[in-house]
């Protein structure tokens, strides 16, 4: 007998697209940074899931068209999804790196580690408070700004985690998030506190890997933040932004081809580059959907909406006068790890300070564009705009 067909809303779709591309990303990450084969095999069924909704949505868009103005607005839909499926497609090929065994520098994952979020790998143990708890209860994300990607238990992955999963003593979370909140995490599942030097080595390829990463992730969110809020200057910005990420790339290759002179063996070298050609295609395909909001393309109330339902929120929090943030700079307030959200950019009257530094003090009437997760976003705003 025939599977009866569900049909699902392009809503729905997206807002898994957006998830999963997000997810990839991370696990792609992990994977090189733990050399873990079984992770790099994941993000290769994910990325066939992502295929999958594309194929989906190309469907329902078939459909759906019906005249010039809808045409329009449908391929302004089909281009975002695409943009996902391309950074799926490119995560992809990172994490492809590890299933076929290539050498993998060490260079590149003192770069991982060095980054602004951080990735960590920590055991459940007897004694850990975490356990029979489920996810929703422990509140990771919104306290401590630790998102938990993928728990191993036995020889089995439990991915994508939703809010109801249970941890259990002997399960192995795959976490990001920033140091402090990664100190606090494993203390939490009570494993040691984690200690990194670089091991040494390229350290010019080491700063610059690690900038592109972080550069990269900030466009990616300032992409969907410029359909979110609708926003050209924000879209200019992602193309600002991508000249200072093009900058790194050029330095870092120049770098890398200075080193191959002193290199025996030169495919870590090799396989460098490879993952950063994956990363600069992300960044490609991030630019591409805010190059939608500089052209003036009208886009469908389904965006905003898909955004909305994401695992991962981009919120406007404004602040009143009185707020317990006005004149404390973003270091003391350290939002990221109270409240599991980050400033990704100030509005301050007409001007928008991007990648705001640490040392920056809010004032009134600051608008303050976060991300992170649904309960972390909804405290910001909640305490920006209460007064004390």
């Amino acid at each position: 007998m025939e599977e009866e067909y569900q049909p699902r809303s392009i809503r729905e779709i997206l807002t898994e697209m957006k998830n999963l591309s997000d997810l990839m990303v991370d696990l792609s990450y992990a994977s090189v940074l733990l050399q873990n084969e079984e992770l790099a095999g994941k993000v290769h069924e994910l990325e066939s899931r992502m295929d999958d909704l594309m194929f989906q949505i190309r469907t329902i868009a078939a459909v759906l068209t019906r005249d010039i103005h809808e045409a329009r607005k449908i391929t302004a839909i089909l281009h975002v999804a695409s943009a996902a499926e391309q950074i799926s497609n490119a995560t992809g090929d990172i994490s492809d790196l590890v299933r076929r065994g290539e050498k993998i520098p060490q260079v590149v994952r003192d770069a991982l580690r060095a980054s602004d979020e951080r990735i960590s790998i920590a055991k459940v143990e007897e004694v850990s408070a975490m356990r029979e708890r489920k996810l929703m209860d422990l509140r990771l994300a919104s306290s401590i700004g630790v998102l938990v990607l993928a728990i191993k238990r036995g020889n089995d992955w439990i991915l994508p985690v939703n809010r109801e999963t249970v941890v259990l003593a002997g399960d192995t979370l795959v976490v990001k998030g920033p140091p402090d909140g990664i100190a606090i995490f494993r203390a939490m599942a009570g494993e040691k506190r984690e200690s990194w030097r670089p091991a040494g080595g390229h350290p010019s390829i080491r700063r610059c890997l690690a900038e592109m990463r972080d550069l990269s992730s900030l466009i990616v969110d300032l992409a969907y933040s410029s359909i979110l809020l609708n926003s050209r200057e924000i879209a200019l910005e992602v193309s600002e932004i991508r000249k200072k990420f093009e900058s790194f790339g050029r330095r870092l290759w120049l770098c890398v081809l200075r080193a191959a002179r002193a290199e025996r063996d030169i495919s870590g070298l090799y396989t460098l580059l490879r993952m950063v050609a994956s990363i600069e295609r992300i960044v490609e395909s991030a630019g591409s959907v805010s190059d939608m909001v500089v052209r003036g393309i009208e886009l469908h109330p389904v965006f905003e909406q898909a955004l909305a339902e994401a695992d991962e929120q981009i919120g406007r929090a404004n602040v009143a006068e009185g707020s317990e943030f006005v004149g404390r700079s973003l270091k003391e307030l350290s939002l990221w790890t109270r409240m599991g959200a980050y400033v990704l950019m100030v509005k301050r009257g007409e001007r928008y300070i991007f990648d705001p530094p640490r040392r920056l003090r809010i004032r009134a009437g600051d608008s303050l564009i976060v991300r992170g997760a649904r309960r972390g976003v909804e405290a910001v705003k909640k305490a920006a705009e209460a007064a004390r």
